[in-house]
C-alpha cells in the first residue's frame, strides 16, 4: 500500500526523469559553453537536476521549465567560473557533433567546419559567448535569453550584435566560412 507522500515522491521522480530526458543534452551543451570542459559540464548538468529536484516545489510555473533549468545552470556555471579553483585551472574540451544520414565525406567536412567555428565561438569573452550559445545553438529569442541571464533585453541585443561582429572579423581573418 502506498502513502500519499510516496505517490508524490514517485511523481516528482517521474517529472525529474522527463526533464532530464528532454533538457539534459541542452543543459550539458550550455555548461560546456561556459566551462569549455566536458567533464566539468557533466558535473554541472548533474548538479542542475539535483537542485531542480530539491527545489521542485518552489517552481511556480511563471516561466517555462527549460528557462528555470537554464537559469539554474547559468548560476552554477558562473559560480564555478568565479571560484578560486577555476582561476588556477583551464581544461579545454570538445563538444561532440552527432549527425546521421549524410555522406561520410560531407559529414567530415561539416564537422571540421563546425569545430572550427565552435573553437572561435569559445574564444569569445564569456558575456558574448553565452549570448551566441543561447541564440544560435539553443534557438532562444532575445527575450528568453534576457529572462535566463537576468539581463535587460536591449543588453542581450547589443551583446549579440557585438559578438556577431567579433566572430565575423575572426572568421574572415582565419578564412573560415560560416
Amino acid at each position: 500500500m502506498s502513502t500519499g507522500k510516496a505517490a508524490v515522491a514517485g511523481d516528482r521522480e517521474a517529472l525529474l526523469e522527463q526533464w532530464m530526458q528532454e533538457y539534459g543534452t541542452r543543459i550539458l551543451h550550455l555548461a560546456f559553453f561556459y566551462l569549455k570542459d566536458r567533464q566539468l559540464a557533466e558535473d554541472v548538468a548533474q548538479e542542475v537536476f539535483l537542485k531542480a529536484y530539491q527545489s521542485m516545489d518552489e517552481f511556480r510555473g511563471e516561466s517555462a521549465v527549460y528557462t528555470w533549468l537554464y537559469r539554474i545552470a547559468v548560476n552554477l556555471c558562473r559560480d564555478r567560473l568565479r571560484s578560486p579553483w577555476w582561476k588556477r585551472i583551464f581544461l579545454p574540451g570538445e563538444l561532440p557533433v552527432v549527425r546521421g544520414g549524410e555522406a561520410p565525406d560531407e559529414v567530415a567536412l561539416e564537422s571540421v567546419r563546425n569545430q572550427e567555428i565552435l573553437r572561435h565561438v569559445l574564444s569569445l569573452p564569456l558575456p558574448y559567448r553565452e549570448i551566441v550559445m543561447f541564440y544560435y545553438y539553443e534557438d532562444l529569442s532575445t527575450s528568453e535569453i534576457a529572462q535566463i541571464t537576468g539581463l535587460p533585453e536591449n543588453t542581450v541585443k547589443t551583446r549579440l550584435h557585438r559578438a556577431r561582429k567579433q566572430l565575423k572579423e575572426i572568421l574572415s581573418r582565419e578564412g573560415v566560412t560560416a
